[in-house]
């Protein structure tokens, strides 16, 4: 059977032909019995570029493997091919080709080799009358290799004890298996690696020894390994923080003194202080040997980086136009990676100012202390509001990707609410006890291509006032991302948020207090809440439950350009409960996506698609930073 390649019909990676090559070199080189044949190492240069001013004379081919039933192996010749990988720089000689193809053949037999084909034959046949030129390679891969035995012996004279040595189900090896160099040479991997977990940390092969025997059709594997002196964990030590305490970087380690050693909590430490954000090298080694007790310090040498940042945004849209932030953030604020964030938003619709502070490993390594105050000025459509607030909660890390928080909250509020009659000023002062678990495993927070979030909130408030309140709010949010292609060009997103309110008739809820949907964060093609309930007015009135949808497909055109189809769809409910007597409201649009070294750029612009006449205007755009969601 064979496959033509042409220069149209490319590979999917060159990365696999080098590893293939690279793991065919370390099963050659070494003696052998009689009865045992080894591939030769060879290393063959890639052909010069042609000549300048020969690009016309150039000797334009086409190649065919010709021979291969199995599609992976086949990938894999393909991928070690050079006369493949350079169809687009043809050689400017027929004498060239032919070079280039005799060097493709000792090529692609390294790579059968290392998939245990070691009585392997390819034929060559070059057709230059042809146009293009036609390079036929016929391979004849012969009988798979079987592995007939894999010996470990170790060369010190106080080797490990036998229930620390690793058996060999423990490194994926099985006697007759396909004597294949990757899962050989993963083996070998495998056995170093249970070694350095099991309290010997200097543990290395110390010689590899690998036979062919060509009559039997099998490889034997021999591995002489130094296991090294057994140690604990000794003292942990930092050297070259600044700013940062070393008590901290102790405190969130949980070193284990006096622990046998293993290298996976070496690793764990390292990723510890690595996620403060604090440090831009983290660097964990060991002494050359263990103190005469049999531990083993470790040193932990450390570079910071900048703990001080300022910023400014921006964003425009047709609903509610300009916006802007302001903010300043100290990521150690204290010496203990405590975050201070001072920031300031503001439009013509809404001025705010908040402060935010987090402390890490507050009381126990895995829980933070947070607390944030807000305060500012709102009128829009639906009410005026002058609040501030503030908060003071506990998030510790649960299971893996989740941290859960519950905290405190108080806040006085004036709320000038013009729907319905109800204008006038209510005043409230309220207190609530916020319960959040949220998960994310997204790749990037500003563009993510892979990965999902989840969002539940529960909050139980209670008010005192103009009049006394009681309601519970709940919301439930996610997104997902999925990239379609491996370059990741093609991302599928969507996401969706449903939310309810218990206790209080809407119309007694603070305005503020109430779901609303339509915007360039809620559901694009519709203005500023304009979603859901209105007053005779045509005003937003708010309501006690909510659902909004959303997909995209985010298409990268090129590096810095994509495009992004979208549609959005949800609506707002007077009751606490989807009754459906609102249909949702669905808005279709296309965005534009600006890629810079920081996250993207965005131009949305979105159309309703089942718009209310004389509410509704006939589309709206949003411009921002990163991604609608």
């Amino acid at each position: 059977m064979g496959r033509q390649i042409t220069a149209r019909n490319r590979l999917r990676s060159l990365q696999t032909a080098a590893l293939a090559a690279l793991l065919c070199a370390k099963l050659t080189g070494f003696a052998g019995p009689a009865a045992a044949q080894q591939a030769p190492e060879f290393f063959n240069e890639p052909d010069a570029p042609a000549a300048a001013g020969a690009e016309e004379a150039a000797v334009d081919y086409t190649v065919k493997l010709t021979g291969i039933e199995d599609g992976d192996l086949q990938s894999i010749l393909e991928a070690s091919s050079q006369l493949i990988s350079l169809t687009d720089n043809p050689p400017a000689t027929t004498i060239g080709l032919r070079r280039r193809a005799k060097a493709d053949v000792e090529r692609l037999q390294a790579a059968l080799r290392s998939e245990g084909f070691y009585a392997s034959q390819i034929d060559l046949d070059i057709d230059t009358q042809a146009q293009p030129a036609v390079v036929d390679l016929i391979i004849l891969t012969g009988p798979r290799y079987s592995l007939r035995s894999y010996e470990i012996s170790y060369v010190e004279n106080t080797p490990p004890p036998e229930d620390v040595q690793p058996m060999l189900g423990d490194i994926d090896i099985r006697i007759g298996m396909p004597a294949r160099a990757p899962a050989i040479v993963a083996a070998e991997q495998n056995l170093v690696n249970l070694l350095l977990e099991r309290g010997h940390p200097f543990a290395h092969v110390a010689e590899r020894k690998t036979f062919v025997d060509n009559e039997k059709m099998e490889m034997t594997v021999r591995l002489a390994v130094a296991a090294g002196p057994r140690a604990t964990f000794g003292p942990l030590s930092f050297e070259g923080q600044e700013q940062v305490r070393a008590d901290y970087l102790q405190r969130i380690a949980e070193w284990p003194e006096g622990t046998l050693y293993d290298r996976r909590i070496v690793r764990q430490m390292q990723r510890k202080i690595s996620e403060t954000g604090l440090f831009s090298t983290v660097n964990a080694e060991t002494d050359t040997a263990p103190k005469a007790d049999g531990s083993l310090p470790v040193t932990v040498t450390l570079v910071e980086r900048e703990h001080r940042s300022i910023g400014i945004g921006a964003s425009i849209s047709s609903d509610i136009g300009a916006g802007g932030e302001v903010f300043w953030e100290h990521r150690n604020f204290f010496g203990e990676n405590e975050r201070l964030r001072v920031s300031g938003t503001g439009s013509l619709i809404e001025q705010t100012g908040r402060i935010d502070f987090r402390k890490p490993a507050f009381l126990r390594p895995d829980q933070a202390l947070l607390a944030d105050l807000t305060g500012g000025f709102q009128d829009n459509d639906a009410f005026e509001r002058q609040s501030i607030e503030g908060l003071v909660a506990l998030e510790r890390s649960v299971l893996e990707n989740w941290r859960v928080s519950a905290g405190v909250s108080a806040g006085y509020e004036i709320v000038d609410e013009n729907a319905n009659g109800q204008t006038g000023e209510r005043q409230f002062t309220l207190f609530g006890l916020p319960l959040t678990a949220a998960r994310d495993t997204t790749d990037d927070p500003l563009d993510p291509a892979s990965g999902t979030r989840l969002l539940f909130s529960l909050t139980p408030t209670t008010g005192v006032g103009d009049e006394s309140l009681l309601f519970l709010t709940a919301v439930v949010g996610g997104s997902a991302y999925y990239a379609i292609d491996e370059a990741e060009r093609f991302v599928l997103a969507g996401r969706a948020r449903v939310g309810s309110i218990v206790g209080e008739e809407t119309e007694v809820l603070p305005a503020n207090r109430r779901f609303y949907a339509g915007g360039g964060g809620s559901i694009r093609g519709y203005e500023y809440q304009l979603v859901g309930p209105l007053d005779d007015d045509d005003d937003p009135f708010g309501g006690s439950s909510l659902v909004e949808l959303g997909a995209e497909i985010r298409v990268r055109v090129t590096d810095e350009i994509g495009v992004v189809p979208f549609i959005d769809g949800g609506t707002v409910y007077d009751d606490p409960w989807f009754n459906g007597d609102d249909p949702l409201r669905w808005a279709a649009g296309l965005g534009l996506r600006y890629f810079t070294g920081f996250g993207p750029v965005r131009l949305d612009v979105a159309f309703p698609l089942n718009r209310r006449d004389d509410v509704d205007d006939a589309f709206q755009f949003y411009v921002s930073f990163g991604q609608a969601f």
